[in-house]
């Protein structure tokens, strides 16, 4: 990995980048989405036929699941699955290539080489990218893992707290690009349907800025799947969820 120096540095840029664009109609040249997603690759057991593909936040790398050591975790509770981080910064949300870029650059690849079992586990805007990614393509991946993800603006969740939860919100008609509405459609579906729903652990910090959002996903879930403890958006309350829900997901694998 690079130097803590050109570390922070990287992480400093990224952070300035996304939170510019965030403020513009325009992305950064310098957040480019017309190239394949960075990623890194961690082997686990040989031959294995289970994968994880971790998705950043908005502030964040992909190295950085790495360093916050969520890779050595893994090991440590006989979690034997491959991983991947893959870069997937704000610039591939802002043009709506981020699904796209995921199949090609690491889903399509990963079911060639023969995966049984292909996870998403996403932080923050991460969480959204993978949650919105398995709304349209649920069939690509076996489950998701969820850290305080972003699950869309407040009126949105204002609304569907204003029905009474998820299970009485009727999300009316959904155009194709509001990623949104359409997720929660999703998670709708998901939990109204007499199929066996897409396997989905929510975890979150009870004072994540997220946590209204987090709360209504949260009551639709099984209990099991939720994870919520003290604590705020940030990478030390993630990496409390993440080893307090390894030895329960393992089961899943």
């Amino acid at each position: 990995m690079p130097s803590s120096l050109a570390y922070r540095f990287r992480r400093l840029k990224r952070s300035v980048l996304a939170k510019t664009a965030l403020l513009s109609s325009r992305v950064s040249p310098l957040l480019r989405h017309d190239v394949p997603l960075a990623r890194m690759e961690y082997a686990g057991e040989e031959q294995s036929r289970n994968l994880v593909i971790f998705l950043p936040g908005i502030d964040d790398l992909a190295e950085d699941f790495e360093r916050r050591g969520f890779i050595d975790d893994m090991r440590r509770h006989g979690i034997t699955a491959d991983a991947v981080a893959i870069d997937a910064h704000y610039g591939y949300y802002a043009s709506r290539t981020i699904h796209e870029r995921i199949t090609s650059d690491v889903i399509d690849s990963a079911r060639s080489a023969g995966y049984e079992q292909i996870w998403l586990a996403g932080m923050s805007l991460g969480g959204f990218g993978a949650a919105s990614y398995a709304a349209r393509h649920a069939s690509h991946i076996s489950g998701l893992l969820l850290f305080a993800p972003y699950l869309g603006g407040g009126p949105l969740i204002r609304e569907i707290a204003a029905a009474g939860g998820l299970r009485n919100w009727e999300p009316g008609g959904v155009h194709d690009d509001d990623y949104q509405r359409a997720l929660w459609r999703w998670f709708k579906d998901q939990f109204s349907s007499t199929d066996p729903a897409l396997p989905i652990y929510l975890s979150y910090g009870k004072r994540d800025m997220f946590q209204r959002a987090n709360g209504l996903l949260a009551d639709a879930l099984p209990e099991d799947r939720v994870l919520s403890i003290p604590g705020g958006h940030n990478w030390r309350t993630w990496k409390e969820l993440w080893q307090m829900l390894l030895p329960n997901w393992k089961t899943s694998l």
